[in-house]
């Protein structure tokens, strides 16, 4: 046996005996090579110009490590498709009860009737469904286009019915529409289905609508009138009317009487702007709200503006042209970058001078190079060298960047730029812009899924690339898949896939999207301009957001992205006429900023005054200002391709005190925003915007502004909790199913913190405080020295209630924030209790029971929102703010140490006051005032040692006497 002193030395030799390495050598050289090909995943190279060489032996035996997929492995089963179901039989002029379930836009949206039938039909698919597929066992089901299948979905793992509206077989997957809810989601072939035979064949319970007989006020409706239909309608259970006969997409025409505003939702929607009758004039959009103005640009002063290096020469192409080549970029169908396959050498050799070039080229604080130049760039991803050109500033030190050899851009530190020699440029653009020919989008523009199937088909693969024509400054080219044996074009593989539909040629020229028709001689025809504004996802996920003008917490634009259209406005204006621009109301414009750059940006018109000056909102920032016409020029329709970049937000889960911001409150907000990457994600959507969440430096700033008591919580919304049973919607971070709980959106209710649900202590009594949660000195919970004033059956009563309720509701995705109410599953009894949150994490949240005090953490599958009608009585656990001096937002750790440790004494409470929120409590130990012991604290810092020393010890007395002890001894010194 070996002594521990040997067993340890043996360990060491162990561990110092290296691992095995594995070399792979590349098949066509036979140097080292450490590329693998993308199909079989076997193949090694040391480069991509080995691979092309080797390519003619190698693609015979080159196969896909994707496995095949059995098309039928229920022979039994008959397919299902929609044709095969029972038809609603609602006909026009019927006026029915229903609630809107799914919003996208007035154009489509979905309702539940409210009747006894459709519960039952929705519970009785649900039973049958559960219990056939989820029993069943079969092997990997691949389903066709237009199949109805049983879906597992994603959130709550239960079986619902599921209209198949595309399928990838490469990345085995289905795009999934479920029927009977209405929302959709990408699901692999091992959640789906076929669907069993038992199942009853009744119509979709989710009918698809449209407002009847009005039309979007540009080609497709915009975001803001997305945001506004959501916020008058979805969830709630309105008088819904068939106007029409039913089409032959099975969507029903219908008008939404909204009682609240006494309007049609037609009508509303033609009054404020988002859209017109049918064959009529459009009207003129809405024109944007008021936002101050913010100067976003900064200073230049003396910094060198690297005017000199323009960048190079495109490659020069010519119709007829084919060549090889390899896809770099792709945003869709219509905006690709290529770049030739016989060039990879050349791009190589220039990739080692650029490497050689920058490593010796010092960063100089100096270096600030123009708008529309070129320069060296570091990549984020691999930290090397590219050319690049300057596309914007989003800050004084963060700019925009475009790689012009592989068409793709990023946001960089200034510091990762560097000068560009001459001898750099001498090689012309290797990024070819392309858009594919003889396809069009399905709708107006292209989804998402034909965007993803495009990419599996041309990425990471060799693309034979024929030149046809050009489009707006692109090449409008056919590819064809050089990979695949035999080889297949592009085009027809997406037309096939059901992602797009064929175009000629001559018919894609001369009806493009965005190309105007030819007006004639006796009438002039002036061009519809058509523009779009960017969205945030509301799914819950945190996104990254640069705030770029700030009104307030109640208002202020962020975006996720700069516009990469800098140089192109500048250009466009330079070259533009200097003729006069008559502007018209609600119509966007180039305007030139009056700040210190004098630049060119998009813009839209609010407001023309008497005096003839135009009041503009630049569309990318959010800021407005005052501009004489002379400084407005007419906007090309290119440069209105890309959405307009300012989003509207607003903090969620604050008011104002007063109902008015403070000038501390707006100070503070923007000291924690401005110039700052933040993280956020939607909670809410309401008429002021995108209600959400921030983050900075992962301080929660909704958080930030409550601690330093500059803002209230915002009240809990009142809304019913509806008596019929129904199972869970499978909604993607939605609310629960209309039937359930016809009218509580999960997100506000879950993220609205319950600050206000406290009980206000009475004055001037003193108590000892039994303490049940700390966050910190500003926010405590203690137990409620009145609770035996609270009768036994009464929260007995309570306690069926909330279990009722969770064993009804859907599960939630939001992430609460600390204060927040919800209820809780006990770990100890598997049962559900009011609770309060106190800390979130990753992986789980920390809760205090909100009615017993006692702790623990769980997972967020065991929390829900709480509806308002189970807040009262009031939670047995009182919220408290230490009574004093106007505290720090965030503490020092030792100070939260010594504060939990004299929570652990003999304290003495008396309720102060009540702010609203909070009570004010003054808490002492003997003659000693716990606040000012924690400012003593902070002034005379405790070390290290002596600090563990008092905080160790047995008792909570001997604790808080060494403290006490410590914090003297330290104001003596």
């Amino acid at each position: 046996m070996l002594s521990s002193a040997d067993a340890c030395c043996h360990f060491l030799s162990l561990q110092m005996i290296p691992a095995p390495v594995t070399l792979k050598f590349c098949n066509y050289c036979g140097q080292q090579g450490k590329l693998r090909c993308t199909r079989c995943k076997k193949t090694c190279y040391c480069s991509v110009s080995c691979q092309a060489e080797d390519w003619k032996a190698h693609r015979h035996i080159c196969k896909s490590s994707v496995p095949e997929v059995h098309p039928r492995l229920w022979l039994t089963n008959s397919i299902i498709f929609v044709q095969d179901l029972r038809k609603n039989n609602l006909s026009k002029g019927a006026e029915i009860q229903a609630t809107i379930v799914e919003v996208r836009c007035p154009g489509k949206f979905f309702i539940h009737v409210q009747s006894a039938a459709m519960i039952d039909a929705l519970r009785s698919i649900s039973v049958e469904l559960q219990k056939l597929s989820g029993t069943s066992a079969c092997s990997l089901y691949r389903p066709q286009e237009g199949e109805i299948c049983s879906v597992k979905y994603t959130q709550d793992q239960n079986w619902y019915r599921g209209l198949i509206q595309a399928v990838d077989a490469e990345q085995q997957s289905a795009s999934v529409l479920y029927i009977d809810f209405g929302n959709e989601e990408v699901a692999s072939f091992d959640r789906i289905k076929p669907l069993p035979p038992g199942v009853d064949p009744i119509a979709p319970c989710a009918l698809q609508c449209r407002v009847a007989a009005v039309t979007p006020v540009m080609t497709d409706w915009t975001g803001e009138c997305n945001i506004a239909m959501r916020q008058l309608v979805y969830g709630k259970t309105l008088t819904v009317s068939i106007v029409g006969a039913l089409d032959n997409s099975a969507v029903f025409p219908v008008d939404v009487t909204l009682a609240q505003i006494g309007k049609t939702l037609s009508s509303f929607l033609i009054e404020q702007g988002y859209a017109t009758k049918e064959a009529s004039v459009p009207n003129k959009p809405q024109s944007i709200l008021n936002a101050s103005f913010e100067n976003f640009k900064r200073l230049l002063g003396d910094k060198d503006e690297n005017v000199e290096a323009q960048p190079p020469e495109p490659l020069s192409q010519g119709i007829g042209d084919t060549f090889s080549s390899v896809v770099t970029h792709l945003q869709s169908p219509y905006e690709i970058i290529c770049q030739k396959l016989e060039n990879t050498s050349i791009i190589q050799e220039m990739q080692i001078k650029l490497r050689e070039h920058c490593l010796n080229t010092q960063a100089s604080e100096n270096f600030r190079p123009a708008p529309g130049t070129a320069c060296c760039s570091q990549f984020l991803e691999d930290s090397q060298w590219y050319r690049a050109k300057v596309l914007a500033y989003s800050s004084e030190e963060r700019v925009c960047v475009g790689y012009i050899d592989f068409g793709n851009s990023e946001e960089v530190e200034l510091s990762r730029l560097r000068p560009i020699s001459t001898e750099l440029l001498e090689l012309p653009a290797q990024a070819i812009p392309c858009s594919l020919a003889g396809v069009r989008p399905r709708t107006d523009t292209w989804s998402e899924e034909a965007v993803i199937t495009l990419k599996m088909l041309v990425c990471n693969r060799f693309i034979r690339v024929e030149i046809l024509g050009e489009w707006e400054g692109r090449a409008l080219v056919a590819m064809v898949d050089e990979v695949s044996d035999p080889q297949s074009n592009i085009a027809e593989l997406l037309v096939s896939s059901g992602h797009a539909v064929p175009e000629t040629l001559e018919a894609w020229l001369t009806d493009s999207p965005s190309s105007p028709a030819e007006p004639t001689a006796s009438t002039p025809v002036k061009q519809k301009l058509q523009w779009s504004c960017a969205e945030l996802p509301s799914e819950g996920q945190m996104v990254a957001l640069v705030v770029s003008m700030i009104e307030n917490p109640g208002e202020f634009y962020c975006m996720q992205r700069l516009v990469e259209i800098s140089a192109d406005l500048q250009n466009h204006c330079q070259d533009a006429a200097d003729s006069s621009f008559s502007p018209v109301v609600g119509e966007p414009c180039c305007a030139r900023f009056t700040g210190r750059d004098g630049n060119w940006y998009r813009a839209m018109v609010k407001a023309v005054g008497h005096d003839g000056k135009v009041q503009v909102y630049f569309v990318d920032y959010g800021n407005t200002c005052e501009l004489h016409p002379s400084q407005l020029k007419p906007v090309d329709s290119r440069l209105l391709k890309h959405p307009f970049q300012a989003i509207r937000c607003c903090l969620a889960g604050v008011e104002p005190y007063d109902g008015q911001w403070s000038k501390a409150a707006i100070q503070r907000f923007r000291a924690l925003c401005e110039a700052k990457q933040l993280e956020g994600r939607v909670l809410s959507i309401t008429e002021r915007g995108y209600g959400v969440e921030l983050k900075s430096e992962s301080h929660i700033i909704t958080a930030t502004l409550l601690m330093e008591r500059l803002a209230t919580p915002t009240a809990m919304p009142t809304k019913s909790l509806a008596t019929s049973l129904s199972p869970a919607s499978p909604k993607k971070n939605e609310a629960a199913v209309a039937c359930s709980l016809p009218s509580t959106n999960q997100k506000e209710v879950l993220a609205a913190p319950a600050m206000k649900n406290t009980s206000e202590l009475p004055p001037n009594e003193p108590f000892t405080p039994r303490v049940a949660a700390v966050i910190s000195p500003s926010l405590f919970f203690v137990m409620n020295p009145g609770i035996g004033e609270v009768k036994a059956e009464g929260m007995q009563a309570l306690m069926i209630e909330v279990g009722k309720y969770c064993r009804q509701a859907a599960p939630s995705h939001a992430r609460p924030l600390p204060g927040a109410a919800c209820c809780a599953l006990f770990s100890g009894d598997k049962t559900w209790y009011r609770a309060i949150v106190v800390d979130t994490r990753d992986e789980d949240v920390t809760v205090v029971y909100a009615d017993y005090g006692n702790v623990e953490k769980v997972p967020y599958s065991s929390i829900l929102p709480v509806p308002a009608q189970l807040l009262q009585p009031p939670f047995q656990t009182v919220r408290c703010t230490l009574a004093g001096e106007k505290f720090p937002s965030s503490w020092p750790a030792e100070a939260l140490e010594i504060f939990t440790s004299l929570l652990g004494g003999e304290l003495q409470a008396t309720a102060q006051g009540f702010d609203g929120t909070s009570n004010l409590l003054r808490l002492s130990w003997g003659v000693e005032q716990v606040s000012s012991i924690l400012l003593a604290c902070q002034k005379n810092p405790l070390d290290g040692p002596a600090l563990a020393s008092a905080i160790n010890s047995r008792s909570p007395l001997d604790r808080v006497e060494k403290l006490l002890l410590l914090l003297l001894q330290r104001s003596a010194g």
